[in-house]
Protein backbone atom coordinates (compact mmCIF):
# COMPACT_ATOMS: atom_id res chain seq x y z
CA UNK A 1 0.00 0.00 0.00
CA UNK A 2 1.36 3.43 -0.76
CA UNK A 3 0.91 5.86 2.17
CA UNK A 4 -0.26 9.43 0.92
CA UNK A 5 0.23 12.26 3.42
CA UNK A 6 -1.81 15.19 3.40
CA UNK A 7 -2.45 18.22 5.34
CA UNK A 8 -5.16 20.04 6.52
CA UNK A 9 -6.55 23.05 8.91
CA UNK A 10 -9.65 24.49 9.16
CA UNK A 11 -13.64 24.03 9.81
CA UNK A 12 -14.23 23.75 5.99
CA UNK A 13 -13.81 20.68 4.15
CA UNK A 14 -16.08 20.28 1.16
CA UNK A 15 -17.16 18.52 -1.93
CA UNK A 16 -13.68 18.74 -3.93
CA UNK A 17 -11.52 17.76 -0.94
CA UNK A 18 -14.03 14.91 -0.08
CA UNK A 19 -13.37 13.24 -3.82
CA UNK A 20 -10.12 14.23 -3.90
CA UNK A 21 -9.15 11.65 -0.75
CA UNK A 22 -11.96 8.83 -2.22
CA UNK A 23 -9.92 8.90 -5.42
CA UNK A 24 -6.68 8.23 -3.39
CA UNK A 25 -8.09 4.81 -2.30
CA UNK A 26 -9.69 4.73 -5.37
CA UNK A 27 -6.42 4.04 -7.10
CA UNK A 28 -4.79 1.56 -4.08
CA UNK A 29 -3.58 4.75 -1.65
CA UNK A 30 -3.58 4.93 1.56
CA UNK A 31 -4.52 8.57 2.41
CA UNK A 32 -3.00 10.14 5.87
CA UNK A 33 -4.62 13.29 6.66
CA UNK A 34 -2.25 15.34 9.34
CA UNK A 35 -4.59 17.43 10.97
CA UNK A 36 -3.57 20.43 12.86
CA UNK A 37 -6.31 22.53 15.09
CA UNK A 38 -10.00 20.87 15.50
CA UNK A 39 -11.54 18.56 13.06
CA UNK A 40 -14.06 19.98 10.85
CA UNK A 41 -17.11 20.61 10.57
CA UNK A 42 -19.10 19.02 7.50
CA UNK A 43 -20.59 16.43 6.07
CA UNK A 44 -18.13 15.64 3.70
CA UNK A 45 -15.63 15.28 6.01
CA UNK A 46 -18.03 12.73 8.06
CA UNK A 47 -18.22 10.81 5.07
CA UNK A 48 -14.76 10.30 4.56
CA UNK A 49 -13.18 10.97 8.03
CA UNK A 50 -13.21 6.48 9.02
CA UNK A 51 -11.92 6.00 5.60
CA UNK A 52 -8.61 7.61 6.23
CA UNK A 53 -5.98 7.48 9.34
CA UNK A 54 -5.44 10.81 10.93
CA UNK A 55 -2.77 12.04 12.54
CA UNK A 56 -1.82 15.16 14.35
CA UNK A 57 0.15 17.92 12.30
CA UNK A 58 2.42 18.82 15.12
CA UNK A 59 5.68 16.89 15.43
CA UNK A 60 8.70 17.64 17.38
CA UNK A 61 10.43 19.32 14.43
CA UNK A 62 7.40 21.84 13.99
CA UNK A 63 4.48 22.52 15.85
CA UNK A 64 2.26 24.61 13.17
CA UNK A 65 0.08 25.75 15.69
CA UNK A 66 2.95 27.66 17.91
CA UNK A 67 4.06 29.29 14.66
CA UNK A 68 0.64 30.62 14.08
CA UNK A 69 -0.10 31.35 17.48
CA UNK A 70 3.08 33.89 17.47
CA UNK A 71 1.57 35.47 13.99
CA UNK A 72 2.96 33.25 11.18
CA UNK A 73 1.09 33.90 8.09
CA UNK A 74 -1.09 30.22 7.24
CA UNK A 75 0.10 29.78 4.12
CA UNK A 76 4.07 30.01 4.99
CA UNK A 77 3.00 27.60 8.05
CA UNK A 78 1.41 25.40 5.38
CA UNK A 79 4.53 25.11 3.05
CA UNK A 80 6.91 25.04 6.34
CA UNK A 81 5.06 22.06 7.74
CA UNK A 82 5.46 20.61 3.98
CA UNK A 83 9.56 20.90 4.32
CA UNK A 84 9.24 19.71 7.72
CA UNK A 85 7.06 16.84 7.46
CA UNK A 86 9.50 16.06 4.20
CA UNK A 87 12.59 16.68 5.78
CA UNK A 88 12.16 14.69 9.37
CA UNK A 89 10.08 11.69 7.78
CA UNK A 90 10.37 11.25 3.71
CA UNK A 91 7.61 9.56 1.65
CA UNK A 92 5.05 11.30 -0.20
CA UNK A 93 3.27 14.70 0.26
CA UNK A 94 -0.15 15.56 -1.63
CA UNK A 95 -2.00 18.28 -1.93
CA UNK A 96 -5.59 17.98 -1.00
CA UNK A 97 -6.80 19.36 -4.36
CA UNK A 98 -4.65 16.99 -5.96
CA UNK A 99 -7.16 14.20 -7.54
CA UNK A 100 -5.23 10.75 -8.10
CA UNK A 101 -6.46 9.19 -11.61
CA UNK A 102 -3.46 5.81 -11.31
CA UNK A 103 -1.01 4.39 -8.17
CA UNK A 104 1.91 7.25 -8.31
CA UNK A 105 4.92 5.69 -9.07
CA UNK A 106 6.79 4.33 -6.78
CA UNK A 107 10.23 6.37 -8.01
CA UNK A 108 12.48 7.29 -4.76
CA UNK A 109 12.16 11.19 -5.61
CA UNK A 110 9.03 13.00 -7.53
CA UNK A 111 9.62 16.74 -7.13
CA UNK A 112 7.82 18.85 -10.48
CA UNK A 113 5.73 21.50 -10.92
CA UNK A 114 2.28 23.17 -12.57
CA UNK A 115 5.03 25.69 -13.36
CA UNK A 116 6.71 26.02 -16.72
CA UNK A 117 9.64 23.26 -16.84
CA UNK A 118 12.78 25.48 -16.61
CA UNK A 119 15.61 25.01 -18.66
CA UNK A 120 18.39 22.50 -17.69
CA UNK A 121 21.06 24.39 -15.96
CA UNK A 122 24.29 22.90 -15.15
CA UNK A 123 26.08 23.31 -11.73
CA UNK A 124 28.41 25.65 -12.79
CA UNK A 125 26.52 27.95 -14.59
CA UNK A 126 23.62 28.16 -12.28
CA UNK A 127 23.65 31.31 -10.57
CA UNK A 128 20.12 31.56 -9.52
CA UNK A 129 17.61 28.97 -8.62
CA UNK A 130 14.33 29.76 -10.26
CA UNK A 131 10.90 29.88 -7.77
CA UNK A 132 8.85 27.57 -9.09
CA UNK A 133 4.92 27.21 -7.50
CA UNK A 134 2.67 24.68 -7.26
CA UNK A 135 4.54 21.99 -5.68
CA UNK A 136 1.89 19.88 -4.67
CA UNK A 137 2.99 16.64 -5.32
CA UNK A 138 6.53 15.54 -3.89
CA UNK A 139 8.20 12.74 -2.95
CA UNK A 140 11.83 12.49 -1.45
CA UNK A 141 13.91 9.93 0.99
CA UNK A 142 13.73 11.76 4.30
CA UNK A 143 16.74 13.84 6.20
CA UNK A 144 17.07 15.16 2.61
CA UNK A 145 18.86 18.71 2.76
CA UNK A 146 17.32 19.85 -0.02
CA UNK A 147 14.65 20.53 2.40
CA UNK A 148 16.28 22.21 4.81
CA UNK A 149 17.26 24.68 2.26
CA UNK A 150 13.43 24.90 1.30
CA UNK A 151 12.80 25.57 5.07
CA UNK A 152 15.60 28.61 4.77
CA UNK A 153 14.09 30.04 1.06
CA UNK A 154 10.51 30.47 2.22
CA UNK A 155 9.66 33.87 2.48
CA UNK A 156 8.16 35.38 5.77
CA UNK A 157 4.95 36.63 3.87
CA UNK A 158 4.01 33.93 1.35
CA UNK A 159 5.02 33.93 -2.26
CA UNK A 160 6.78 31.37 -4.46
CA UNK A 161 7.90 28.46 -3.40
CA UNK A 162 11.58 27.32 -4.10
CA UNK A 163 12.17 23.86 -4.43
CA UNK A 164 14.88 23.56 -7.37
CA UNK A 165 17.41 25.21 -4.93
CA UNK A 166 21.06 25.21 -5.22
CA UNK A 167 20.76 22.00 -3.18
CA UNK A 168 18.93 20.23 -5.82
CA UNK A 169 21.25 21.18 -8.38
CA UNK A 170 24.12 19.69 -6.36
CA UNK A 171 21.86 16.09 -5.87
CA UNK A 172 20.67 16.24 -9.26
CA UNK A 173 23.18 18.31 -11.63
CA UNK A 174 20.57 20.35 -12.94
CA UNK A 175 16.86 22.21 -11.99
CA UNK A 176 14.70 20.14 -14.57
CA UNK A 177 11.98 18.08 -12.38
CA UNK A 178 12.46 14.97 -11.94
CA UNK A 179 9.10 13.99 -13.83
CA UNK A 180 7.48 15.93 -17.09
CA UNK A 181 5.15 18.00 -15.06
CA UNK A 182 2.09 17.55 -17.61
CA UNK A 183 2.11 13.60 -15.46
CA UNK A 184 0.72 15.49 -12.28
CA UNK A 185 -0.69 18.62 -13.59
CA UNK A 186 -2.30 18.45 -16.65
CA UNK A 187 -3.09 22.13 -17.12
CA UNK A 188 -1.27 25.18 -15.35
CA UNK A 189 -2.49 26.87 -12.76
CA UNK A 190 -4.00 29.80 -14.66
CA UNK A 191 -5.88 27.54 -16.47
CA UNK A 192 -8.02 26.86 -13.65
CA UNK A 193 -11.28 26.92 -15.35
CA UNK A 194 -10.80 23.77 -16.86
CA UNK A 195 -11.91 21.45 -14.18
CA UNK A 196 -15.72 23.11 -15.15
CA UNK A 197 -15.18 23.07 -18.76
CA UNK A 198 -15.66 20.21 -21.66
CA UNK A 199 -12.90 17.82 -21.56
CA UNK A 200 -11.02 14.39 -21.71
CA UNK A 201 -9.52 12.82 -18.90
CA UNK A 202 -5.65 12.99 -18.50
CA UNK A 203 -4.76 9.51 -19.56
CA UNK A 204 -1.00 9.69 -19.31
CA UNK A 205 -1.56 11.78 -16.28
CA UNK A 206 -1.16 10.26 -12.28
CA UNK A 207 -3.31 12.85 -10.77
CA UNK A 208 -5.05 16.28 -12.07
CA UNK A 209 -4.70 19.09 -9.92
CA UNK A 210 -7.78 21.88 -9.26
CA UNK A 211 -5.73 24.60 -7.73
CA UNK A 212 -7.79 25.00 -4.74
CA UNK A 213 -6.45 28.42 -4.04
CA UNK A 214 -6.74 29.67 -6.92
CA UNK A 215 -10.75 28.62 -7.26
CA UNK A 216 -11.17 30.12 -3.49
CA UNK A 217 -9.81 33.46 -5.01
CA UNK A 218 -12.22 33.54 -7.96
CA UNK A 219 -15.96 31.58 -7.01
CA UNK A 220 -15.60 32.81 -3.30
CA UNK A 221 -18.56 31.46 -1.70
CA UNK A 222 -20.00 30.01 -5.50
CA UNK A 223 -17.43 26.98 -5.05
CA UNK A 224 -20.38 25.36 -2.84
CA UNK A 225 -22.27 24.79 -5.72
CA UNK A 226 -19.40 22.78 -7.39
CA UNK A 227 -20.71 19.64 -6.06
CA UNK A 228 -22.59 16.01 -7.19
CA UNK A 229 -25.35 17.77 -8.26
CA UNK A 230 -23.64 19.86 -10.03
CA UNK A 231 -21.92 17.01 -11.31
CA UNK A 232 -24.89 15.37 -12.19
CA UNK A 233 -26.16 17.86 -14.49
CA UNK A 234 -22.71 18.40 -16.33
CA UNK A 235 -21.12 15.00 -16.92
CA UNK A 236 -19.19 15.79 -19.67
CA UNK A 237 -17.03 18.52 -17.88
CA UNK A 238 -13.57 17.78 -16.48
CA UNK A 239 -14.57 17.68 -12.98
CA UNK A 240 -17.84 15.29 -14.20
CA UNK A 241 -16.13 13.35 -15.54
CA UNK A 242 -13.46 12.81 -12.82
CA UNK A 243 -16.55 12.41 -10.43
CA UNK A 244 -18.20 10.00 -12.53
CA UNK A 245 -15.10 8.00 -12.95
CA UNK A 246 -15.39 8.01 -8.99
CA UNK A 247 -18.35 6.84 -9.32
CA UNK A 248 -17.51 4.03 -11.75
CA UNK A 249 -20.34 5.40 -13.76
CA UNK A 250 -20.49 6.02 -17.36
Amino acid sequence: MTIINFFWRGMRFGFLENIVLKSHIKVGHEPIVWLSGEKPQSSYWNDIEKKITVKNADFADFKLSEFLVTGGDFRTAADLWRFHFLYSFGGIYCDTDAFALKKFPDDEWIVCSAEKQPHMVSIGVLKAPPPLVSIGVLKAPPHHEIFLECISNVRKEWGNVQVFTDAYSKHFGHTNPTHDNKLFYPYRWHEWKKLFKKGKLPSNSYSVHFYGKMLEINLKERLDDYNERWCERNPGTLLGKLWYWLQDKK
